[in-house]
């Protein structure tokens, strides 16, 4: 596989992932500018709707004209192939990245919030709650990136339980 093959692969998953990510939030934009009675927020909503959607059209239609634009153009011969443990550790680590994603986020948020209300009387119990969450899901994210050999050696142990 190409370099290029591989950024247009890239280029795919990112506008999949990109389209979950939008259709999981975009109801929440929309209810909440009717809630708020706001046509000033619907029509935030309604820009943001049509922009993501155009650059989902354009990351699914046209992933070799990204990956020409990204990668030189003497980089186009096939690479030779890689090991199934290389395989393995990047898999394990674009896992990782992508725990993170959510979880940094969610912690700089929670922290922010907790920050902001720490003389109020707020409850900030599920604050905490989250937290812990987010923080346990970090170390799981950076575990994966790091450690791909650990999480090898997980697979291929519950692979083989019971086969002895």
């Amino acid at each position: 596989m190409s370099p290029h093959q591989t950024v247009t692969v890239a280029v795919r998953l990112f506008a999949i992932w990109l389209a979950i990510y939008w259709i999981r939030f975009v109801p929440g934009f929309y209810f909440e500018g009717l809630r708020q009675d706001d046509s000033s927020a619907l029509a935030i909503a309604l820009a943001t709707s049509v922009f993501v959607v155009v650059c989902l059209l354009v990351l699914w239609f046209f992933p070799r004209m990204i990956a020409r634009g990204l990668l030189p153009s003497s980089s186009a011969e096939p690479a030779p192939p890689a090991s199934p443990d290389m395989w393995f550790s990047v898999g394990s680590s674009l896992l990782g990245l992508f725990v993170m994603t959510t979880a940094v986020p969610a912690l700089l948020r929670n922290f922010a919030v907790l920050f902001l209300t720490r003389s109020g009387e707020m409850d900030t119990s599920n604050l905490k709650y989250g937290l812990f969450y987010y923080a346990i899901e970090f170390v799981v994210g950076v575990w994966l990136i790091l450690g791909a050999k650990g999480a090898k050696n997980l697979v291929v142990w519950a692979r083989n339980a019971g086969h002895e």
